[in-house]
């Protein structure tokens, strides 16, 4: 027999207000994972053979909402209303930290809450970017494009509108396609080599995170740039145009 325990929202409370006194330990497999992820780009080329680019939203093409003071300070008063009780000031951990702490909250609905949300204001967080949006423009004449992200398609849009990025992709896959980017190698790469009439030795993805964006591709024959945020994606984009481009 399975048990589950869940702690209440109030002991949650507690825990996190324990927890701004208490150093964190790492171990030294999570301090050598750190020093990997500070490298600012890292590339997992396998094949000169790119037909397809693949780009994920937040933390690469922009910056990442749920960090962002702004939403910090939105999200919390969200949680408040939810359990009645007020939320830590120091906690400024992302969503999926702030919603393991309270498991009776479903975060997808606070998702959706805020992505509807006229009040909600993306255009504090993601900065026009024309550069960005000029070098998407040329990579798209040379590859397919498709903008994979882990959020809802009305997010994806408040958020490029804010950026000011027009219809660029052939694609974009949001949370509606059902599938979670860990297991994107078995689900949506498989269709879009499909769609494309490729391979996966075809297909490079450009992300900030090796567990949801890279591994999965790099697990299904693919290639991959991983980048530390999105200050380096003008940079890992100037890349794939002059490595790739010629090829095509």
């Amino acid at each position: 027999m399975i048990k589950k325990f869940f702690y209440s929202n109030k002991n949650s409370l507690e825990k996190l207000e324990q927890s701004k006194h208490t150093p964190k330990r790492m171990t030294n497999y999570e301090i050598e994972l750190d020093r990997e992820e500070k490298k600012k780009i890292t590339t997992f080329f396998k094949s000169s053979d790119i037909k397809l680019v693949v780009f994920d939203l937040h933390g690469t093409l922009t910056n990442r909402t749920s960090l962002h003071p702004y939403h910090i300070e939105y999200r919390n008063q969200y949680i408040e209303k939810q359990i009645g009780l007020s939320f830590p000031k120091h906690f400024s951990g992302g969503c999926d930290d702030a919603f393991l702490l309270f498991p009776s909250i479903d975060k997808y609905a606070f998702y959706k809450h805020r992505d509807h949300d006229p009040l909600f204001r993306f255009e504090k967080i993601h900065s026009p970017n024309p550069k960005l949006a000029e070098e998407l423009r040329l990579t798209s004449k040379h590859f397919h494009t498709v903008l994979y992200s882990d959020s809802y398609l009305t997010q994806i849009e408040r958020t490029l509108t804010a950026i000011g990025i027009d219809p660029i992709f052939d694609s974009i896959i949001g949370l509606e396609n059902g599938q979670k980017k860990e297991s994107s190698q078995f689900t949506t790469y498989p269709y879009l080599c499909e769609r494309f009439n490729i391979n996966m030795e075809n297909v490079l993805i450009i992300g900030d995170r090796m567990d949801k964006d890279i591994n999965p591709v790099l697990n299904a024959g693919g290639n991959g740039i991983r980048i530390e945020s999105s200050s380096y994606i003008l940079e890992a984009i100037d890349l794939i145009n002059k490595t790739f481009a010629n090829n095509m």
